[in-house]
């Protein structure tokens, strides 16, 4: 009995070793297939994610070419849509109406890189956009800061020739002080002195009978007004008209004009003139009276106080 027990552990010790160690020769296996990928399935290939809005926002930019900024109106649709970017695929940003006025400092292609009023900033097709410039521009006003020139004295200095007769010249000096009644028209008033150089002065015009050269001094006195054309612009064409007198030989003539010029302004108050001017006189003793024409062509310098 005793030798049948010692045989049955013994046989019970193998069975127990030669199981273990099966099992251990099972998971070996396992773990070794686990780690080799199957020869006949395919490498996975790496998928990358769809692009975002904000990242095609950005290569827009990139892609975009900086201008110089200038003001552009949306024309030709009531309601103009402002992208993310440069394309219709782009998300919307905002809308625009037909009249707004904007800022543009880039541009891609067919489309404008533009800041909105709350300072966001957006893409907009070029069709939809026309450049816009402000018409005040080309607005001249004779007195910037002033609505116009009513109710303000001028005082004008002048000089320049004045032809006798339309034939004899001389050096003339001259002041002219007015007053502007309206936008348009103001009164006004002056004096001159010229020195005439006379080299064929008519004594009878029925026989020509003409004198040796003479020079004598004349002064005038006009009392008118004068109309711009243009009122309260920088460069201001007028008209003219007075009345007056001439004095030659200690002799009065009574006398009247007509004129025409302009008046360039520098600043508010001060301005350059020039003028033609036609001074209608008689002149001639009890015997000898004649009509004559005497041409001003004067510039000078205005200022307004």
């Amino acid at each position: 009995m005793a030798m049948m027990r010692t045989g049955f552990t013994v046989a019970l010790v193998v069975c127990t070793a030669v199981a273990l160690a099966g099992g251990r020769s099972a998971r070996a296996q396992d773990e070794g297939a686990a780690n080799v990928a199957p020869a006949h399935l395919p490498a996975p290939e790496a998928v990358s994610p769809p692009p975002s809005p904000a990242s095609e926002a950005a290569a827009a930019r990139d892609d975009s070419v900086a201008i110089p900024p200038a003001t552009v109106e949306v024309v030709g649709t009531p309601v103009a849509i402002v992208r993310g970017g440069a394309g219709p695929q782009h998300e919307i940003v905002a809308t625009l109406a037909e009249g707004d006025r904007l800022e543009i400092d880039a541009r891609a292609g067919e489309w404008y890189h533009l800041r909105l009023p709350d300072g966001r900033s957006g893409w907009v097709h070029e069709d939809l956009l026309e450049t816009w410039v402000d018409p005040r521009r080309f607005e001249f006003r004779a007195d910037p800061g002033r609505p116009s020139r009513m109710r303000s004295f001028h005082i004008a200095a002048f000089g320049g020739a004045y032809a006798a007769d339309r034939e004899d010249n001389g050096f003339l000096l001259g002041v002219r002080i007015g007053y502007s009644i309206t936008s348009r028209f103001a009164f006004e008033a002056g004096v001159g002195w010229t020195s005439v150089m006379r080299s064929t002065y008519v004594i009878e015009q029925i026989y020509g009978l003409r004198l040796e050269e003479e020079e004598f001094d004349l002064f005038f006195y006009e009392a008118g007004g004068t109309m711009d054309i243009l009122p309260n612009r920088r460069v201001t064409p007028f008209l003219s008209a007075a009345v007056g007198a001439s004095v030659l030989n200690s002799r009065v003539e009574p006398t009247w004009a007509v004129g025409v010029g302009t008046k360039f302004f520098l600043t508010p108050r001060t301005g350059l003139r020039w003028e033609l001017r036609n001074h209608r006189l008689h002149a001639g003793n009890q015997f000898t009276r004649f009509a004559g024409d005497n041409l001003e062509f004067s510039g000078g310098f205005e200022m307004l106080f």
